[in-house]
């Protein structure tokens, strides 16, 4: 609510309350309020959620905006921007808009987010205007799981249809490197595994022959000089052929014990 005086040679009348319905858009007070910044040329982000405005106003001296957030919304139409020439993200995100427009000048613009609105066809992503923006690399007009999406999203060859017009994308609906990897087919795929998981496998050591089946381990007593050192290293080598052959037939009984728990397992997932 404003305060507003009678005009001049009208003195000794009343004083007149107006009141300011920012509905419509947004006001002075309506950003120093929300950014503690009196100065609005020091304003480098705002945030104006959920508020009900119905178009984008009121932004003429914030000329150092960085990042603007008008999430939740009931804007129709991208205008507004024309003195913001320095925003970098603009947060458009569940509106009503239906058509990209007024940003053609945003030459510094990193990233646009339109989750949530009515754009409808291919048309209205203005795909040559929005290839005339040299920093853009970011664009969501739907979420990485697909939800919140524009009916464009839907529409067959969406995805090429933008890469093709905006090759520098690195960033597309969530998507990163989205020109090298196909999310989709990812996540189809991994449903499909999902849905169908392939039996386990069952892991299984071959038995192991002793590698000394036959053979007379014991050394023949020959009595001459060097024995007794010789019978010691024979006796040591007898042992660590003895460990492993202990190893294997332990390793094969865990492997069994692993098989045995696995297939327990699905059957409780089946179950």
């Amino acid at each position: 609510m404003s305060v507003r005086r009678p005009s001049r040679g009208s003195a000794d009348g009343p004083t007149v309350l107006a009141r300011t319905n920012s509905l419509t858009g947004l006001t002075d007070d309506d950003i120093k309020s929300a950014t503690q910044r009196f100065d609005l040329e020091i304003v480098f982000k705002f945030s104006w959620i959920n508020k009900g405005i119905l178009r984008i106003s009121g932004l003429e001296k914030c000329i150092n905006l960085v990042e603007l957030n008008l999430t939740g919304n009931q804007i129709s139409k991208i205008e507004g921007l024309e003195l913001t020439v320095n925003l970098q993200r603009l947060i458009l995100t569940s509106n009503k808009i239906t058509a990209i427009d007024g940003i053609c000048h945003l030459s510094r613009l990193e990233g646009l987010w339109l989750q949530d609105n009515r754009l409808a066809a291919l048309e209205s992503l203005a795909l040559p205007q929005l290839a005339q923006l040299p920093s853009l690399h970011c664009l969501y007009l739907q979420n990485l799981d697909r939800s919140a999406p524009n009916a464009v999203c839907r529409t067959p060859g969406y995805k090429a249809a933008v890469l093709k017009a905006l090759p520098n994308l690195t960033n597309l609906d969530g998507e990163r490197s989205p020109a090298a990897l196909n999310y989709a087919e990812l996540a189809a795929e991994f449903e499909a595994i999902r849905a169908n998981p392939p039996a386990p496998k069952q892991w299984a050591v071959p038995d192991v022959v002793s590698w000394f089946t036959g053979v007379d381990k014991e050394v023949p007593m020959g009595g001459g000089p060097g024995e007794a050192a010789l019978q010691q290293q024979h006796a040591k080598l007898v042992k660590v052929i003895d460990e492993c052959e202990m190893l294997v037939r332990v390793l094969g009984e865990e492997v069994a014990k692993f098989n045995r728990q696995t297939l327990d397992k699905k059957s409780e997932t089946v179950a």
